[in-house]
């Protein structure tokens, strides 16, 4: 995992070796269930450490920026599919609660064998579509959103109790607002690799 050791270095995310070893196993498994299920284009070390770890990752930076403490929260990610950027993400908060949503069950399976794998006592997976969930939580995570509307549309029940939406995009800022809703960008232009990335913070306005 030298890979993701150097970009977190560069980036300051601190990670243990311990962490880092989990992050072996995860990317073993990818590899071995990812042409099986078709969980991902994207097998190769490198790729994986970079494009999926990393990439996850780098919504702790986008979330120390936001000034948001992230510790000892409940988390909800929205359309896990692989467990990006879920999985990663609890990997490195260990007092905070993961639920992975997940509407298909093969991806749902694999989930669980990474759950188990990792041994992560803060995750727990559910094979549904985010409209079933009724829990209350503080954060939401959703990965590869084109269409951010449409992703407030799905999640505005959990919205409306106060949950915070925050949507992983590419490098193309959104720029537009939303009705009801307060939106923050923040960009990130991460070091050690090509690409960057734009943070979508987005909370109901309430009316009160």
């Amino acid at each position: 995992m030298e890979r993701l050791r150097e970009l977190c270095r560069l980036n300051e995310i601190p990670i243990t070796e311990e962490e880092l070893e989990k992050f072996g196993v995860y990317r073993e498994l990818l590899k071995k269930w990812g042409k099986r299920i078709n969980l991902t284009s994207i097998l190769t070390d490198r790729e994986i450490e970079e494009k999926h770890f990393f990439d996850s990752l780098l919504g702790l930076v986008a979330f120390e920026r936001a000034g948001l403490d992230v510790n000892g929260k409940r988390f909800c990610d929205v359309g896990s599919g692989a467990g990006f950027p879920g999985i990663p993400l609890a990997v490195l908060l260990k007092d905070s609660e993961f639920t992975l949503v997940e509407p298909r069950k093969k991806r749902c399976v694999f989930l669980e064998e990474v759950k188990r794998q990792l041994k992560l006592k803060n995750v727990s997976v559910q094979c549904s579509r985010v409209e079933k969930v009724s829990e209350n939580f503080d954060i939401l995570t959703m990965r590869a959103v084109e269409d951010p509307e449409g992703a407030v549309e799905i999640t505005e029940h959990l919205l409306e109790r106060g949950a915070l939406l925050c949507i992983y995009r590419g490098k193309e800022p959104f720029g537009r607002e939303i009705p009801g809703y307060r939106i923050r960008e923040i960009e990130i232009e991460p070091k050690g690799v090509s690409f960057k990335r734009h943070f979508l913070f987005i909370e109901k306005i309430s009316e009160s």
